[in-house]
């Protein structure tokens, strides 16, 4: 077996938002990347020239001639779905962002394709890879969780005009805020819940930009586990020193646990508050997300979130995004 060293890895799409997250993991591992590719040349040569690999504007004739072992793969939204049947077809384990194309019809073809082939695909839903939620996970009892609000307010549109314009076009990005960053905690709740399923009770989305992409949004879902999800994303934070606002609240059958300002906090019934300081910044686990993906393929594990849950989530994303155009 390869060490994780050994591996040849390729980034596809490096123009992508998401990229310089992903590259953190280069502190922490010597990582063994051998070629770049993205449509936007000088974007890819920027990239290459960082990691002093090769740089290719198609990424097919980057799989072809590198024969990389692992990819991290990156599109549009639109594009994602034929990035991964490339990567399926060549059978080359790969990661991809999500959401993985514009509906779960989408998530549904590759992940046909992917399962026929046995083939390694995670996907960064990156809270899963911290400490705090594999704790809260083996600390509380899923079926004591009666209600989750998560609260996760990003900067506004204007961050993404530069590096990723295709982000503010339905036609492209599929929705706004609640695809891009609902998506993460949907899946959250789905995990922490044990939950397969939900049922997507009301969705209300606000336009506040020039794009045709939701800037605030709003949902509220009940779990198969019996527990609601009251979901709350947008693009409206004036960015400063603090990037977002990130919050949550759980409550369960015998205590109320809450984040916020850079601390967690647990209140059990009958026992004294216990405060625990901790970065509320999602960015610090792409890196993990990497070297963890790496070490589970390499250790032929399913990774911790696979297009099967991508499935779940997605589908709960697409109800919401229906029932908030029906309600405007």
């Amino acid at each position: 077996m390869k060490k994780m060293e050994e591996l040849r890895i390729a980034f596809i799409g490096v123009s992508h938002w998401h990229v310089p997250l992903y590259l953190r993991a280069l502190k922490k591992q010597n990582l063994n990347i051998v070629a770049v590719s993205d449509p936007d040349e000088e974007k890819a040569q920027k990239v290459a020239d960082e990691l002093d690999c090769i740089c290719y504007t198609n990424a097919e004739i980057l799989l072809e001639k590198e024969q990389p072992d692992f990819v991290f793969a990156f599109a549009p939204h639109n594009k994602m779905p034929e990035l991964a049947k490339l990567l399926i077809k060549k059978n080359i384990p790969f990661t991809i962002e999500k959401p993985l194309g514009l509906s779960v019809e989408d998530v549904r073809e590759v992940e046909r394709l992917a399962e026929e082939k046995k083939l390694f695909c995670a996907i960064p839903f990156v809270w899963r890879y911290s400490d705090l939620i594999q704790n809260f996970k083996k600390e509380v009892n899923p079926k004591d969780i009666l209600h989750l609000a998560f609260k996760f307010i990003a900067g506004p549109t204007s961050r993404y005009e530069k590096p990723s314009p295709w982000m503010l076009d339905s036609k492209q990005a599929g929705g706004g805020c609640m695809t891009n960053l609902g998506v993460h905690f949907i899946d959250m709740a789905m995990f922490l819940t044990n939950s397969d399923h939900a049922e997507v009770l009301a969705s209300s989305y606000h336009y506040a930009s020039k794009y045709d992409i939701e800037t605030y949004a709003t949902s509220l879902v009940k779990l198969s586990s019996g527990a609601t999800l009251l979901l709350e994303t947008g693009y409206a934070f004036p960015m400063d020193e603090e990037q977002r606002d990130n919050r949550w609240n759980i409550v369960t059958t015998d205590g109320y646990y809450t984040l916020g300002d850079n601390r967690f906090e647990k209140r059990r019934f009958g026992e004294k508050t216990v405060s625990i300081p901790m970065s509320t910044d999602s960015d610090v686990y792409y890196a993990d997300f990497v070297l963890e993906s790496l070490r589970q393929y390499l250790e032929q594990e399913t990774p911790r979130a696979g297009l099967p849950e991508l499935e779940a989530t997605r589908e709960i994303l697409d109800e919401m995004n229906r029932m908030a155009k029906t309600s405007v």
